[in-house]
């Protein structure tokens, strides 16, 4: 019969809108509305796009490369394009591409640097050198990168005279003033035809640090790419709350941050504003709502409950979502508000008044004129905007941010700017970003960064996607990489697969899945008693090297043969087994923990309160009904997910009874006698006719997919029917084609003691 019968898956106001940063492009044929000509102008070594209404154009060269004199081009009201014109206001008859440089240090104090260039290219490096009594800070090589910017840190020499250190001049700006004394102030520059990102003036405060963040000098054609953007990002945000207790038991310093926590006596909501204007276009629009849609799942998986605002706005605001609204911290509720948002909401009036957006929420924040409300100043609050900068009615937004400073008493004392209360982000996305805007919308702190500029809509959903899947969240079980780019590898880390070389008997494939950094659930069938150590390989994340194991862990009731006696060939009562490995897991994208029911991890994951119990697990995760459920199998080589249903309600017994079909089962009187209470049942055509499982899927996770998390709540172990020949499915299995799992609930006892010194924290 074989060893399977049937051979057997922010931080109170938290702004978001999306302004009119969109691409829409319009067909080259399409001329734009009998005002422009598209005669003469393209552009040499590259190509063009019109945007929006056709009135903007916007030139395109390969990579490495930039148009020059100018990125885009608006058609005017006399009928002709804006001029070719170059920093120093010259203006040239044809665009044309050149290759991208790197800015030159106008200045290097207390050393010196070379090769020292009117010019340097894409991989050219720098290196900078200190002078006798000087201390290099920062990075004393860079190399120039393909967009346009150095690697590495600013470099400084410093002696520490300084009640502040040496703030540095990054390359590219002019710094005015050398003295750093306690209230001194240092003021940058940047050429002609370069826009100044970060704080302009810094002053050295009490405690020696600099206030504002490090400037820098910024092109037009320069982008933050997603990876760049997802780090600084998340770094950023994470500094906003507090880090403690790893996942995995081990102290926040050995290892990254993995919950976020809030001042007990605090709050936190958080304000999606979302703008709807002309500009933006119904795919940018549906994009925008995707971002905002993983930064919910994101600040969820931290276990973090805040209060949403939701706000679409064009010409007028439109207040979605109140944070006074009881369900606004449930945000699966948020998230489900969110998706029935239209971007037809504001076709009537379609244009872009940022500042109004910005007055609703602080019309939400403020308490209307009344004593502010009890533990208001205990409240942090982070704005994030998605624009262009770009704004065509209703005046500066700025004004808006600084009344929001005034409200939460921010900046007033020096002793106390209570700075870490508000963090404004902006997000500028397309050609036609105003650098300068969004640069003073954003916050300005030490060693942060909160103003971004991407290249379009799919760069942006890029950074949202990456920052779910951030190092800083490797310790969380359960979560996976979904995007695009990913591999099957990606969408299931923790799948592994398990070779036993047997002399004479060829080998014996089964899965299993990663549970912590040292062992793998699998299937105890999958192995015998004479099998030796290193007779037994695992390999996860598809890495070419298999891994060695310690030892494997059976389950002490687990006998195959326990039923020889009463005529029943093969018994899988517990069959589950626990493999150990020699050495520690390097988690990553491509190998990571499910999570186990009953444990802290899960508990985050299904998004319930701390006190959650494991009965409340199980209600959540195995309900009395059809369950939808996922199992992983390998298909010419690559691991395709297979959607089943556990029959956890009314079609249970029937799906228990085909048990007996099985080869070998056929003298068997009572079903009880082969499905005891630790299997659950899928497979069969109702409600839906599910895929079966083959021989090399046994052992690995049964799993339920729940709020972007995954679950294992059952071991594949055997199966009714052999509807697989060479791991090919059949096209037809018959109605009896059943598959049984055993249920993890059911052997938590064992689990909770083999896995103890793992840092899962079970309930």
């Amino acid at each position: 019969m074989g060893r399977h019968l049937s051979p057997p898956l922010c931080l109170v106001p938290l702004v978001l809108g999306l302004l009119s940063g969109g691409v829409n492009t319009t067909p080259l044929l399409a001329q734009t509305k009998g005002s422009c000509s598209l005669e003469g102008i393209e552009i040499k070594g590259g190509s063009f796009q019109l945007l929006q209404d056709g009135r903007t154009l916007e030139y395109l060269c390969p990579s490495g490369f930039y148009p020059y004199p100018v990125q885009t081009r608006t058609c005017k009201s006399t009928g002709s394009w804006s001029a070719l014109q170059t920093r120093d206001q010259k203006i040239v008859k044809k665009a044309e591409c050149r290759a991208i440089r790197c800015p030159r240090p106008q200045d290097f104090e207390n050393g010196h640097y070379w090769p020292s260039s009117p010019h340097y290219n894409v991989s050219d490096e720098i290196s900078f050198q200190c002078y006798h009594g000087y201390v290099l800070r920062g990075s004393a090589n860079r190399t120039c990168q393909a967009n346009g910017r150095w690697d590495g840190h600013t470099a400084v020499c410093d002696d520490g005279a300084g009640y502040c250190p040496n703030p540095g001049i990054p390359i590219g700006t002019r710094k005015v003033g050398t003295q750093y004394r306690l209230e001194d102030t240092v003021t940058y520059h940047c050429s002609r035809g370069l826009t100044l990102r970060g704080s302009q003036q810094r002053r050295c405060q009490e405690g020696g640090s600099w206030s504002g963040t490090e400037p820098s000098c910024q092109d037009s054609f320069m982008y933050d790419t997603p990876q760049e953007v997802a780090e600084a990002f998340l770094s950023s945000l994470t500094e906003t709350i507090e880090g403690v207790d790893a996942e995995d038991g081990h102290s926040p310093g050995e290892q990254q941050k993995r919950r976020i926590i809030l001042d007990p006596a605090g709050s936190m909501n958080i304000y999606l504003v979302l703008d709807g204007s002309d500009s933006i276009g119904a795919s940018n629009f549906t994009g925008a709502k995707r971002c905002l849609t993983a930064l919910i799942e994101k600040i969820a998986s931290y276990g973090v409950r805040p209060r949403y605002g939701l706000v679409t706005y064009a010409t007028e605001p439109k207040i979605v979502v109140r944070v006074s609204e009881e369900r606004s911290s449930d945000a699966d509720w948020v998230t489900e508000q969110l998706n029935k948002v239209s971007y037809e909401d504001h076709k009537l009036k379609t244009g872009t008044n940022t500042k109004r957006a910005l007055q609703a929420v602080y019309s939400m924040m403020g308490w209307a004129g009344e004593a502010p409300p009890e533990g208001w100043n205990r409240t942090r609050h982070v704005i994030i905007l998605m624009t262009d900068g770009l704004y065509n009615m209703g005046g500066d937004p700025v004004i808006v941010i600084d009344e929001i400073r005034d409200l939460l008493d921010i900046g007033r004392d020096r002793k106390n700017p209570r700075e870490d209360y508000l963090d404004v982000y902006v997000f500028g996305v397309g050609p036609m970003v105003d650098q300068v805007n969004i640069n003073a919308l954003a916050s300005k702190k030490d060693n942060e960064q909160h103003v971004f500029k991407v290249k379009d809509m799919e760069h942006l959903e890029d950074v949202f996607f990456q920052m779910i899947d951030e190092s800083e969240s490797l310790g969380l079980c359960g979560m996976v990489w979904e995007h695009r780019q990913g591999t099957d590898h990606h969408r299931q880390p923790w799948q592994a697969k398990i070779s036993v070389t047997r002399p004479l008997k060829g080998h014996e494939n089964c899965m299993g899945a990663v549970v912590s950094e040292y062992f793998v659930l699998t299937a105890a069938h999958c192995f015998t008693v004479e099998d030796q150590k290193h007779s037994i390989k695992v390999n996860v994340g598809g890495k070419r090297q298999d891994l060695e194991i310690e030892e494997v862990l059976f389950h002490p009731d687990y006998n195959i043969n326990g039923k020889k006696a009463e005529g029943i060939p093969e018994f899988y009562d517990y069959d589950v087994a626990l493999v150990k490995l020699k050495k520690k897991l390097t988690y990553g994208q491509t190998v990571r923990p499910i999570c186990l029911p009953c444990t802290e991890g899960s508990t985050r994951a299904l998004r319930l309160p701390p006190t959650a119990t494991c009965q409340q697990h199980k209600e959540e995760l195995l309900p009395a009904k059809d369950v939808k459920a996922l199992f992983v199998s390998e298909e010419e080589k690559k691991l395709t997910r297979k959607e089943v249903y556990i029959k956890n309600g009314d079609k249970k017994a029937s799906c228990e009874r085909d048990a007996l079909y099985a080869p070998g089962y056929n003298k068997v009187k009572a079903v009880s006698e082969v499905v005891t209470p630790r299997f659950l049942c899928t497979g069969g055509v109702q409600p839906y006719d599910d895929p079966n499982t083959c021989k090399g899927d046994s052992g690995g996770p049964l799993i339920i997919h729940k709020r972007s998390r995954f679950i294992q709540v059952g071991v594949i172990s055997w199966g009714v029917v052999d509807v697989c020949k060479n791991q090919r499915r059949q096209q037809q299995a018959p109605a009896h084609a059943r598959d049984f799992h055993v249920n993890l609930f059911q052997v938590l006892p064992w689990l909770k003691e083999k896995l103890k010194d793992e840092g899962l924290g079970f309930l």
